[in-house]
């Protein structure tokens, strides 16, 4: 397995960032079902398998998108 060139810098890619937001969702989920299980219940049901797709689509974009801006890694 070879890392990227830049990976002191990988925490400024927006796909490490959703991946790390999504592990302390998992996190919470994981400690707290009936907390997560409320949450989810305030969704209409129609929406509930639309998130696991906007998850998906969001990450997706994250990382074959070129970030711009003064911090973005070169």
């Amino acid at each position: 397995m070879k890392l990227i060139d830049n990976i002191q810098d990988a925490w400024r890619f927006a796909s490490i960032r959703l991946a790390v937001l999504a592990g302390i969702i998992a996190a919470w989920a994981a400690s707290d079902p009936a907390g997560f299980t409320a949450l989810v219940d305030t969704l209409p049901a129609w929406a509930r398998p639309l998130v696991g797709l906007a998850v998906f689509a969001a990450a997706t974009l994250a990382r074959v998108t070129k970030a711009g801006g003064q911090d973005a890694p070169q």
